[in-house]
């Protein structure tokens, strides 16, 4: 029988399985974020933390939030300060910056391939950040400042205000002709204060003020141009009910030892999104009639909900002098319903044409609003009173068939969607074991936010903790909140009895055997979407020491359903079908089995120790990973050769490419054999030399391995020989996979990682296979520099 760990869920409090404190407490909704590189990002107080979830007790980042100068605007005469309109201002007593908004970009806009971090402060600065992968500092880099930028536009347009002067600024021509707008490049934001401003109007300081005052940043989804170049769109919406769109390439290429040059942000856009603060934003993407579009939901504080629509083509290619950027679709919530505190937008993969937005108020209730764009109707389910405070979190989990909610009275629930309306289902229970430190109490009093992970089998929680029940001594100085991990993966989705699972009546492993498939099966869908699956090999480890038999009949079924083909269920009839069947899957799919075969079934087996290899079961798994990474090496040459045949690329290695053709003649195809004879006939420009020499001495180095190298004298020196190129690496840092723990110098080409057959498509002569993201070529997952220990790093898997 399963042994059960840990207490269950209530339908108001979950038990977490790891928990982590936070050294100040967060002050707004949404302060949590989760990142596509297994990163989790916590906005509290006047920092932000950054952590790994795989090793929370570990290495942090941080951001610490500087106190800023008021922006150059104006002065205003001192009589002006009773104004009706300054009351805000000289009501405000916040002599510190704090973090209001927190959001990660997509993968690989930083110059290391990486995620950015756009944070938000209560001072209305917005400034975007990076990784110190290059720096050794926990502390992070940061590469924009997005308020100077819109600062020095507004300045540029005269802040949007009428030409004639008011009557307060009667007789002031004369000083206004000598004013110059502000750009970042002559004025530092700590020289502000000592700039030249001009006299203006207390409506008018006010109506600048609420332009320059951002209260929310989120980044779109990754877009895709034809050049092959993608870029995303920051979104920031401020005071005066604004939003403005910034666009940010891909860098040109990438490097783990030098920051590059940095990323640069493009005004393409400004719409007078609401008559209020904006006060929430949403991305999600959506096709219609052949058109990519990008949809964006803006939240306000007068209670409006408002979608818009832009096209993918026309935000690729917009200026700030266009401002083509979105027009309004639809406006579901109308003035006047209470303020709306969270969105969360998402177009299902299930209905395409659906589009759900889950709206969280300011009086506590959950809306869900369902617009069908093939037949232009919308149908709201109406409020659901979740709680009983402002609601601050809410997340979408398996393609919009569950969606989580928190809130400010500390409670978190989750809702089942049934058609176009929510149902209140219990949360699932931990049935993997609570793993928890001692030393983090459980006496919270209001939740901040609420994040999914990639995999969407857990989720993240941001607490703040009841100073009247922590110790006074050492609790109440070191611990003002918490970020809590709960599992979700056993949450049930539907009400019928699954007959894939006979020998376990248990609903729960039902539950978690259906999600950890789904999980599985979006990575082979969707072959861009990041491959981090922590959280699906943490579960399928866990499950393992308790039920081995469980994670066996759930592995079979996940290689039955990937080849199409029924056959005995056991992994002895299974896994030789799926051996012989390598060329018919994917890269994406030979990816997944390496991760899986190598961290779950093998994790505590030496791959090299043959007493493991004899033994059947171990053998077999050992000779799918061996054959696995075989296939994918003789699809990334046959790509290498491809390319340089028909001058799209030319690779590093194709002496060791062909040797290692030569070496395996007995298993590699015959496209690839005949592609080796015709790069040999080639120009001899086109050919690496086959001699190396060692980078420590003069001597020659042969290849006898893919992995390692030994030169030829008497000491011998061992070098490392890149997983890619199979070249000698230089004696500089390297790409590091932490999943394979092979090292990187030359990167594989993007093709590789969207091939879905084998042989590949041939490749033309206008360069179709560009380098890609730095990713593992046996793994799929993201490379990295090596760091030390006591540095953050990121754990896909």
């Amino acid at each position: 029988m399963f042994v059960y760990a840990g207490s269950c869920f209530s339908t108001v409090m979950a038990s977490r399985f790891q928990a982590a404190a936070l050294v100040s407490s967060p002050m707004c909704s949404n302060a949590v974020a989760w990142s596509e590189e297994n990163l989790v990002a916590v906005a509290s107080g006047q920092c932000v933390t950054i952590m790994n979830p795989a090793k929370l007790f570990g290495p942090k980042g941080l951001i610490t939030i500087p106190d800023s100068q008021p922006f150059p605007i104006g002065v205003i005469n001192k009589e002006d300060l009773a104004a009706g309109c300054m009351l805000p201002t000289c009501l405000s007593h916040d002599v510190h910056a704090f973090i209001r908004s927190v959001s990660w970009s997509p993968l690989g806009l930083a110059s290391n391939a990486g995620c950015l971090l756009a944070v938000c402060t209560t001072k209305g600065v917005v400034k975007v950040y990076r990784s110190p992968f290059c720096e050794y500092s926990s502390a992070w880099v940061q590469v924009m400042d997005i308020s100077e930028m819109l600062l020095t536009y507004f300045a540029k347009v005269g802040y949007k205000e009428a030409s004639i002067p008011s009557q307060e600024n009667a007789g002031l021509e004369q000083e206004d002709s000598d004013y110059e707008p502000i750009t970042p490049v002559r004025i530092k934001s700590k020289d502000r204060r000592q700039s030249k401003v001009r006299l203006i109007s207390a409506e008018q300081y006010a109506s600048r003020s609420a332009l320059l005052s951002s209260l929310v940043v989120c980044w779109s989804p990754m877009l895709d141009s034809k050049s092959g170049r993608r870029c995303c769109i920051l979104a920031v919406g401020a005071k005066s009910g604004m939003v403005s769109f910034w666009r940010v390439h891909e860098p040109q290429y990438y490097s783990i030892t030098q920051g590059n040059d940095p990323p640069v942000a493009s005004l393409i856009g400004v719409i007078e999104a609401h008559g209020s603060w904006v006060t929430a934003i949403s991305f999600s993407k959506f096709v219609s009639d052949g058109s990519h579009q990008l949809l964006l939901a803006t939240g306000s504080s007068d209670g409006s909900v408002k979608l818009w629509r832009g096209y993918t083509d026309d935000l690729l290619k917009s200026t700030e002098d266009e401002h083509a950027s979105f027009s309004l679709l639809k406006e579901p919530i109308n003035v006047g319903s209470g303020p709306s505190s969270v969105l969360s937008l998402l177009v299902p993969d299930s209905s395409p044409h659906k589009i759900l937005l889950a709206v969280g108020k300011g009086s506590g209730s959950v809306e869900m609003l369902t617009y069908d764009t093939s037949i232009g109707t919308l149908d709201a389910s109406g409020s659901h009173y979740a709680h009983d405070q402002i609601v601050t979190g809410l997340a979408w989990a398996y393609d919009g068939k569950c969606l989580y909610s928190c809130s400010q009275d500390d409670s978190l629930r989750s809702w089942i969607i049934k058609g176009n309306s929510l149902h209140e289902a219990p949360l699932p229970s931990n049935i993997l074991g609570v793993k928890m430190s001692n030393d983090v109490p459980n006496v919270s009093d209001a939740c901040f936010g609420i994040a999914i992970s990639p995999a969407n089998l857990a989720i993240a929680v941001v607490r703040v903790f009841d100073a009247n029940l922590l110790n006074p001594m050492y609790q109440a100085r070191q611990q003002k909140a918490v970020v809590e991990f709960f599992w979700i993966g056993g949450q049930k989705l539907q009400d019928t009895v699954d007959e894939n699972f006979p020998g376990f009546p248990n609903t729960d492993l039902v539950s978690w055997g259906h999600n950890i498939l789904w999980s599985l099966n979006q990575y082979k869908r969707h072959l861009a979407k990041p491959l981090v699956i922590w959280d699906i090999i943490s579960a399928l480890s866990t499950f393992s020491k308790s039920e081995a038999n469980y994670v066996k009949q759930l592995l079979v079924m996940w290689l039955m359903s990937s080849l199409g083909f029924e056959c005995g269920p056991s992994v002895g009839n299974v896994l030789p079908r799926v051996v012989a069947c390598l060329s018919d899957l994917s890269s994406r799919q030979l990816h997944l089995l390496n991760v899986v075969t190598r961290h779950v079934v093998l994790k505590e087996v030496k791959l090299n120790d043959e007493e493991h290899a004899s033994e059947e079961e171990p053998g077999l798994w050992i000779n799918l990973l061996e054959m696995c990474e075989k296939h994918i090496r003789e699809r990334l040459i046959g790509c290498s050769f491809s390319a340089t045949l028909n001058g799209g690329w030319e690779h590093a290695g194709l002496a060791q490419m062909r040797l290692w053709v030569a070496k395996n003649d007995n298993m590699v195809k015959d496209y690839v054999k005949r592609l080796a004879s015709k790069v040999k006939k080639t120009e001899k420009r086109y050919l690496a030399e086959t001699e190396e020499h060692c980078s420590y001495c003069s001597a020659g180095v042969p290849f006898e391995d893919t992995e390692v190298a030994y030169c030829e004298r008497d000491e011998k020196h061992k070098l490392t020989r890149c997983a890619v190129s199979m070249v000698v690496c230089p004696l500089t840092p390297l790409w590091f996979c932490v999943s394979c723990n092979r090292r990187v110098s030359n990167l594989a080409p993007e093709t590789l990682f969207t091939l879905v057959r084998c042989p590949p498509p041939s490749v033309d002569k206008n360069g179709e296979i560009i380098l890609s993201k730095p990713l593992c070529l046996f793994c799929g997952i993201l490379l990295q520099r090596l760091q030390p220990e006591f540095l953050l790093s990121t754990l896909p898997v």
